[in-house]
């Protein structure tokens, strides 16, 4: 009786050995060509020059699709029985879904944002509680590297549910920068030393050209403002070179303070 039971033993463990190697192997080839087949499709898509957004979002979607096949492949060649297999996951995915709700929206999120462009890989963007240079779109979140070359991952319901303010859309952007002058102060002078700044700094552009004018007056003094418009990826380095001369006009008084 002993040697019967060994030996169904021996049998079930020689059917399931080679089960559970056959699932080891489906696993490992399996993950294999999910990067074979990622770095193919990467490959297309920049070679037909799509958006970034699109691909590494369609390289996101894949990933996940793969790793899907690869796991119900193995779990099949383990005796498992992948019909009923699919119906427990689709229950528990219903039940996954009302549980993580929050994870879902990220998702339809996600999609919104490829579908409808509100801001693309390399955008340089404010929203969700962060401002910076958007490096990756995925399935659940946005990865933004900040100025201080910080990456704030973001979900992605966050940008879709709040203002974002896209800041690398159009080519051009207006520069303004308000000062506040003395009232004895000769605005005609002042007006001719903010002129000679505009005029000497070449990354303004001349159209539309440049305006000073008086924006308001207050108890403190007059207050002007410079509008200059300039290329976007120009526009804080133009910002910082306007607002360092002009400190220059108010150390030599050419502009006195108010």
């Amino acid at each position: 009786m002993w040697e019967a039971i060994a030996g169904q033993v021996l049998k079930t463990l020689g059917i399931y050995s080679w089960r559970i190697v056959g699932a080891i192997v489906i696993v490992l080839v399996g993950l294999s060509l999910v990067k074979v087949i990622r770095k193919t499709v990467m490959r297309v898509l920049t070679t037909r020059k799509l958006d970034a957004t699109v691909i590494y979002f369609s390289d996101s979607c894949i990933q996940v699709l793969l790793y899907g096949v690869v796991l119900i492949a193995a779990l099949h060649r383990l005796g498992v029985e992948t019909t009923s297999l699919v119906a427990m996951l689709g229950a528990a995915g219903l039940a996954i879904g009302m549980a993580l709700r929050g994870q879902l929206s990220n998702v339809a999120s996600g999609l919104l944002i490829i579908i409808f462009r509100p801001f693309s890989v390399g955008n340089y963007i404010e929203g969700g509680g962060s401002a910076g240079t958007v490096e990756k779109i995925e399935l659940m979140s946005t990865d933004v590297l900040t100025p201080e070359n910080v990456i704030v991952i973001i979900p992605n319901s966050k940008l879709t549910a709040d203002k974002v303010i896209n800041y690398s859309r159009q080519d051009t952007r207006r520069l303004r920068i308000v000062i506040g002058v003395s009232y004895k102060a000769d605005l005609k002078a002042i007006r001719d030393a903010l002129q000679k700044i505009v005029d000497g700094e070449e990354l303004i552009l001349t159209e539309p050209p440049p305006s000073i004018t008086i924006k308001d007056l207050t108890d403190k003094g007059i207050k002007i403002e410079i509008r200059m418009w300039v290329k976007s990826e120009d526009y804080l380095s133009v910002k910082v070179r306007v607002n360092e001369k002009i400190k220059g006009c108010y150390d030599s008084e050419e502009i006195p303070f108010p």
